[in-house]
């Protein structure tokens, strides 16, 4: 079990204080923000359920990083992470840690009303919601901060009237909101996406609460949302002529995502239903009968997963290559997965999963060079996919090359939230690599800091 640990971010969040108590009610820096965020992230990583698939993760963090790519010149490196929870909440962490409850994104209705939340979200980080309000009570609240930020971390605080009382410290005031909303809808226009997706999100989330006010969903709890809030909203898309045009339909994308965060917290049989019943009252649709094999294929069922993306390649389904690839290697049908893997990477060749599937089958049928080298390829496309840098790490090391391969377990272990073992990993690896080298600096810098993390010791929830 991960043990969990807090004195880091208490470290963290007493520094502030103490920098600006010393000025009066003077502004933390861009570092100190970004300093708590920093150990918040680790504190998360350690303790909350987050999400580790690369596509789910892949697919916030697109949105996200779209959007901040129309900010200009960040002090902070925005990053997006999803946590397994079915409830629908998404924070902000001062430094630009954004969090999202994957409850969320199975609500969503299409990439708008995803990108409405993570345009707000990103807001409240580039206005320094937080740190100003703070500041309006000169600081004194920073212990409250402290709680609410550790109750979306400790699962013993973070439910029922705890939870709620949490967030409710946390709840922004009413002219950040509205700001964080036209800011928001004005960085997703800027983006490509619909403001309105803002909008009816809200909406939805605001009909919620009036039907079953006494489950309303987190994410009200820290954002209220009233009727003035949300005619306000409506006059800028007006104003701005934000409320024209035909909405895009649910995406390809977002449709895999939803299902794939359904596998992970749904029985095989409530996963699958809908889908089935899908491609069965729409047999000539080649969407919905991929859809169903991917159904299959995430809760086990191989066979019928094959039967169904055969059947939407042949309704004229652009591209099945990766799944049929992924299919055969769960079928121990190697050779064949190797064909499709290979052809899906050469396709997508920025596409992480397809260069990861594939480093398993040739790793499977005893080409270890090979598979290094797609597992490679698929972790420096996706840096957090914490299996790839794990088969790699073991790899180098029967290869010979024993401090790279400490080197990517301790990051796999870091990835994991296992910082003991992460550190142990580091220090085998830092002997090993050549001096001066990035690898090395990068080993020592991870040894420092998660020395100091650690050093404080465990604290367990009460």
């Amino acid at each position: 079990m991960r043990q969990r640990r807090t004195t880091r971010l208490m470290v963290g969040l007493l520094l502030i204080v103490l920098a600006c108590a010393s000025g009066g009610v003077a502004r933390a820096s861009t570092s100190d923000e970004q300093e708590l965020g920093k150990q918040f992230c680790l504190e998360a990583r350690a303790l909350l359920p987050l999400l580790d698939d690369v596509e789910i993760t892949g697919y916030v963090n697109r949105i996200g990083q779209k959007i901040v790519a129309g900010l200009g010149d960040q002090p902070f490196a925005y990053q997006f992470f999803v946590v397994r929870d079915l409830r629908i909440n998404a924070f902000a962490v001062p430094g630009g840690y954004v969090y999202m409850n994957a409850g969320l994104l199975t609500r969503a209705s299409d990439d708008d009303e995803l990108a409405g939340v993570l345009g707000h979200e990103i807001a409240h980080v580039n206005a320094h919601h937080l740190v100003r309000q703070q500041e309006a009570t000169q600081l004194l609240n920073y212990a409250a901060l402290l709680g609410t930020l550790l109750s979306f971390v400790q699962p013993a605080i973070g439910a029922g009237a705890a939870a709620a009382n949490a967030a409710a410290q946390l709840q922004y005031r009413r002219d950040f909101e509205q700001e964080a909303d036209y800011l928001g809808a004005r960085y997703m226009q800027q983006a490509g996406y619909d403001p309105r997706g803002m909008l009816d999100f809200f909406k939805k989330m605001l009909d919620e609460q009036r039907t079953t006010p006494t489950f309303a969903p987190p994410y009200l709890l820290s954002h209220p949302l009233t009727d003035t809030r949300l005619t306000n909203l409506e006059a800028v898309l007006r104003t701005h002529q934000w409320d024209h045009g035909p909405r895009q339909p649910t995406s390809l994308d977002l449709q895999r995502v939803q299902l794939l965060t359904r596998a992970h917290s749904e029985t095989p049989q409530d996963v699958v239903a809908p889908y089935w019943r899908e491609a069965s009252a729409h047999p000539a649709d080649a969407r919905a009968r991929y859809l169903l094999g991917l159904a299959y294929l995430e809760t086990g069922a191989v066979e019928p997963a094959r039967q169904a993306f055969e059947a939407a390649r042949d309704l004229g389904f652009p591209s099945v290559d990766r799944e049929l690839g992924r299919t055969f290697l769960r079928l121990q049908q190697l050779d064949k997965a190797r064909e499709f893997l290979s052809r899906a990477a050469e396709v997508q060749a920025d596409d992480p999963v397809s260069h990861f599937e594939l480093a398993k089958v040739l790793a499977a049928l005893q080409t270890p060079n090979d598979a290094m080298r797609e597992y490679e390829r698929a972790f420096q496309l996706a840096p957090t996919l914490e299996e790839a840098h794990y088969e790699f790490g073991i790899l180098a090391g029967r290869a010979g090359r024993q401090g790279e391969g400490f080197y990517h377990l301790g990051i796999a272990l870091e990835l994991r939230g296992e910082f003991d073992k992460a550190l142990s990993q580091f220090e085998k690896a830092a002997p090993l690599l050549p001096a001066g080298s990035d690898q090395a600096q990068e080993v020592h810098a991870d040894i420092t800091e998660l020395k100091t993390y650690l050093r404080h010791g465990p604290v367990r929830a009460h």
